[in-house]
């Protein structure tokens, strides 16, 4: 999940100068958000897909889960009906009338899409009745299972066994429906500029996708704001669709989370939290109090 939304060719290392400073400690992101009446979020930036070797995770997530009585995802994974996803992807994903993906795409785009499919051992004519936003979430889960970067290993899924033998209630920030839709509603401009964007993620040395996982397990800041900068560099159309509306969507869920009887975990993509718009200036803006977590 997750591992789609991030970047921006606008975006101002300065914007995230001061979150460098006091997150400096060797911990993934965190924040603590003060609500009225003692309300209490703690905002942890997270790693959607991550390796076996990743294991045991920093300190601080299982503190953090500790000191919350209920977690709040991007989507709530404890209450997903397989079938019932697979129906919403597909329903929003399949091409209208007997329009092909190669219809819908550039040659160029096409072929390239067609051999790096082959070469994780995909055909892409599997997708032709698909949109191109599914051919890249598709592909983009093939390539870093390719590397043994997995969604089964990511944050939230560590998490989410903890909650489900402890009893602690799971809640979701969007429902898939609306999740699919930011994807089914990007313009056929905007589709083909994220499959060429995942194909260049695909493409990325795996030395690369490591220094992100180790950005994040040591709360480099700095370096997830550069990445996120590079990854929208050259299609910053996207990063109003998939990062700036989304964050803007969640406030006011995250601030009836606030008005909760006990503490609650925040577990999003650390990506949504640094940059310009990130869900950290937001709630600030709002005039919660933000602060770096404490281990």
């Amino acid at each position: 999940m997750g591992r789609l939304a991030r970047r921006l060719a606008a975006l101002s290392v300065l914007a995230v100068a001061a979150l460098v400073g006091a997150v400096a400690a060797a911990d993934p992101p965190a924040w603590r958000v003060a609500g009225a009446q003692d309300g209490e979020l703690w905002l942890l930036g997270s790693v959607h897909y991550l390796r076996d070797e990743d294991y045991p995770l920093p300190a601080i997530v299982d503190s953090l889960y500790e000191r919350a009585g209920a977690l709040v995802m991007e989507l709530d994974l404890d209450d997903l009906d397989p079938a019932e996803v697979q129906a919403v992807f597909l329903s929003a994903a399949l091409l209208d009338g007997g329009e092909t993906l190669e219809q819908r795409l550039d040659s160029d785009l096409y072929e390239r899409a067609s051999v790096l499919a082959g070469s994780l051992g995909f055909e892409l004519r599997l997708l032709e009745r698909f949109e191109p936003w599914f051919a890249a979430v598709t592909l983009l889960d093939l390539g870093l299972q390719r590397r043994g970067i997995r969604a089964d290993s990511g944050v939230e899924r560590y998490l989410l066994a903890k909650a489900a033998a402890d009893g602690k209630a799971v809640h979701g920030l969007e429902t898939v429906a609306q999740q699919v839709s930011v994807f089914d509603g990007l313009s056929d401009n905007e589709q083909h500029a994220l499959l060429e964007q995942t194909l260049d993620e695909i493409e990325t040395p795996s030395g690369a996708i490591v220094e992100l996982i180790d950005a994040w397990r040591n709360g480099r800041l700095d370096v997830l704001a550069r990445e996120l900068a590079a990854e929208f560099e050259r299609f910053p159309e996207l990063y109003d669709a998939l990062v700036v509306k989304r964050n803007e969507s969640w406030i006011a869920e995250l601030e009836a989370h606030l008005a909760a009887p006990e503490p609650r975990l925040v577990v999003v993509g650390a990506l949504h939290l640094v940059g310009e718009h990130s869900v950290i200036d937001l709630l600030r803006e709002r005039g919660w109090s933000v602060e770096a977590a404490a281990p």
